[in-house]
């Protein structure tokens, strides 16, 4: 802070760099922050257990069981971080901002963490549907019918036909050429394109349903998904043309990435417009 006053004489960047220093001296601040610290790697490492391709319900059943374990083991040491936080205490502090009451909400936000997984993740079935269709698995379906996963599947899904779904997969796992299709989305597309719905008809109907519903809902809060981009955006109800555009182009980034000179074209035509204060755009004129 004393090499910031020395150093800068804008009155924002000192003003802003006090504020920065009396957050990070700040016994609650430094509370909380040792608190999440301790928890966030727990649901980062939940997180990526999640993605795994391969997940099935017993390892899903596993990685929570896990994750529950080791809150509660944060849970009980919420005590120690209060104590290695000790050496920050303010002597201003809040009538109700007590050691006690602290720890209470810091026991609290653990609960809380339990109870939200367990809810999230309290219907599983629907997570063998997508075993069936795992096209690296189709030569070792063929000789042995993954009867535990189509059970459970059965069982989340009962207007299925279980005869006519069991006969379409053992065709499915026979077939050479669909091993090399890498997802779900592509074996759809695959059906549709070969014209197959009618033959496959109630492998089609679980191809849709895998694909539209998500076999794993985690994800590490740290960024938002697209879908809740989109949901934030459809709540809000803006007027301006510009804000709307952006928040467009954040929802739709990936597609944009995927458009050669996307820059260069959005310049190309904010030059080419008529409402300029000066002209942007100019003829080469060869020398004589």
């Amino acid at each position: 802070m004393k090499e910031i006053d020395s150093t800068f004489n804008q009155t924002i960047a000192i003003n802003q760099a006090g504020a920065l220093h009396r957050m990070l001296i700040d016994d609650r601040f430094i509370f909380w922050l040792r608190v999440f610290h301790s928890l966030m790697p727990h649901v980062d490492i939940l997180y990526n257990q999640l993605q795994k391709q391969t997940m099935d319900p017993v390892e899903l059943s596993k990685a929570i069981f896990r994750f529950e374990e080791n809150i509660l083991k944060e849970r009980q040491n919420i005590d120690n971080i209060f104590e290695t936080s000790q050496n920050h205490l303010t002597k201003k502090r809040r009538h109700d901002d007590t050691i006690e009451t602290r720890k209470i909400a810091a026991k609290e936000v653990c609960d809380i963490f339990i109870v939200n997984v367990k809810e999230r993740f309290d219907y599983k079935n629907h997570l063998n549907a997508s075993h069936l269709f795992l096209s690296t698995k189709f030569p070792m379906y063929e000789n042995n019918f993954p009867i535990d996963h189509f059970n459970k599947t059965i069982e989340a899904y009962p207007s299925l036909d279980v005869t006519k779904l069991k006969t379409e997969l053992q065709l499915f796992y026979k077939r050479t050429d669909l091993r090399d299709i890498n997802s779900t989305v592509n074996l759809l597309k695959f059906i549709i394109e070969n014209n197959l719905t009618l033959i496959f008809s109630e492998s089609y109907k679980l191809l849709k349903i895998i694909s539209t519903i998500p076999m794993t809902t985690a994800e590490a809060e740290r960024s938002f998904s697209t879908l809740k981009r989109i949901k934030t955006f459809l709540r809000n109800s803006m007027t301006e043309d510009r804000l709307t555009a952006l928040a467009m182009l954040s929802i739709e980034k990936r597609m944009i990435n995927n458009i050669p000179n996307f820059n260069e074209e959005v310049i190309n035509r904010f030059a080419e417009k008529k409402e300029r204060r000066i002209d942007l755009t100019y003829k080469h004129v060869p020398e004589i």
